[in-house]
């Protein structure tokens, strides 16, 4: 007797993704290719099932193929939108196609393939997701020199994990070295903003089903603050008040010792060179800032300089001493040169 066996091998599915992330609307086809390992000549039995998150309730069919025949529409929720991918399934691919893709269709779905005695299965996990929707871009912050501020990008619409990423859109197109972004939120931190800064940036959303992307321009030239404005004038006010209170105690310090070593301050005149006349008058509203000139020759003009041996003017004229009045010049001339 002659006693032949036959071994029985099993049915292979080759189709190594198992994990398939889709956009809502859009389509996917979840791939079931197979093999046979023996020239078993019997006819071929395909079954799509959805598989229940409670493993207590039964499987449901999707799409059924058998002895050449196909059962489609068996499953409500799916009406109308799954198909087989190829026209034969029999000749080894088995994939399934579902169209206009809905966020109640994510599941675990189960390709089955029967040839007998063969026979093999697999699970395939669809995650429907929401696409990012366009972000918006904006400046959180016054675009001030020197100033730190925020710029922000929001999308208001995507599944989660949403990924935000920030890049230069001009000039060298590089991130100042100072910025931080926030990949979580999506903003972008800049501190002590110059003028480098400036220019156009561009935030990019990204999630495992799609990416959409914003521009937000930081402007040129950037402004400067009242608060910079006022500091630059009150330094200017206090270098020019310093420089003048200086000229001032110099002027004193020398009339004093002028007036200690001569015994009388503003008898006298101590610059050489005075002109012939005694009296030479000056208005008293025509004394101020500005209206006085020295000169290295020691002329000095339209001032009253006391003579103890003459008569006063009768008029309103001021009178200065020769001392008061050098001290009136060394400050006009202060004041004018600052």
């Amino acid at each position: 007797y002659l006693l032949v066996v036959n071994s029985v091998c099993a049915l292979e599915i080759t189709s190594h993704i198992k994990n398939y992330y889709v956009a809502r609307d859009s389509s996917v086809t979840l791939n079931c290719k197979f093999v046979l390992e023996s020239e078993n000549l019997g006819y071929t039995e395909i079954e799509w099932n959805i598989v229940p998150s409670d493993r207590q309730q039964d499987d449901e069919i999707i799409i059924w193929y058998t002895g050449g025949v196909l059962y489609s529409n068996l499953y409500e929720p799916l009406k109308n939108r799954v198909h087989f991918a190829s026209p034969d399934p029999q000749d080894g691919d088995a994939s399934m196609r579902i169209l206009d893709l809905k966020l109640t269709d994510m599941g675990t779905y189960q390709c089955k393939v029967k040839r007998l005695p063969e026979f093999g299965m697999k699970n395939f996990n669809l995650f429907v997701m929401e696409r990012p929707s366009t972000p918006v871009c904006y400046i959180d912050g016054e675009e001030v020199e020197g100033n730190s501020l925020r710029m922000r990008c929001r999308s208001s619409q995507g599944t989660p994990p949403l990924n935000y990423n920030w890049s230069k859109a001009s000039g060298n197109k590089m991130l100042p070295q100072t910025a931080f972004v926030d990949t979580t939120a999506g903003d972008l931190y800049l501190r002590k903003i110059t003028e480098s800064d400036t220019g156009t940036y561009r935030c990019v959303v990204v999630s495992l089903v799609g990416m959409e992307e914003c521009e937000v321009t930081l402007s040129s030239p950037l402004r400067h603050t009242t608060q910079q404005t006022i500091n630059n004038g009150t330094t200017a006010a206090i270098v020019t008040s310093v420089i003048v209170m200086i000229i001032l105690v110099i002027a004193v310090i020398i009339c004093y010792r002028r007036k200690k070593n001569e015994g009388v301050f503003g008898n006298e005149i101590l610059m050489d060179e005075l002109p012939p006349h005694t009296w030479l008058s000056i208005k008293s509203h025509n004394l101020g800032p500005g209206s006085l000139k020295s000169t290295h020759s020691a002329k000095v003009r339209n001032v009253n300089i006391y003579n103890p041996d003459e008569k006063a003017p009768e008029n309103n004229e001021v009178q200065y001493s020769p001392c008061s009045v050098w001290v009136i010049l060394v400050l006009n001339q202060g004041l004018e040169g600052h």
